[in-house]
């Protein structure tokens, strides 16, 4: 009998500080977080209000969720 495929552990939680806008509106209606319905996704920090942390990095779903950056808070 074939070993099963172990399951990939979660993904770390972005930082408290990321922004995007569709955290504030819904395009579809469908229920969908609402990270799907925006492939051009403009990300901010709340710390900074701009499109770098206070790292001097550029914010952005995949690098806000990386738990090396010194400015990080997870949710």
């Amino acid at each position: 009998m074939p070993e099963p495929e172990p399951s990939q552990p979660p993904p770390p939680s972005p930082c408290r500080h990321l922004r995007h806008a569709g955290m504030l509106v819904r395009s579809d209606g469908q229920g969908r977080d609402s990270e799907q319905d925006y492939d051009n996704t403009v990300y901010w920090c709340q710390k900074t209000m701009k499109g770098f942390g206070p790292d001097d990095e550029m914010v952005d779903g995949p690098s806000c969720r990386d738990l090396a950056r010194t400015c990080h808070q997870p949710l």
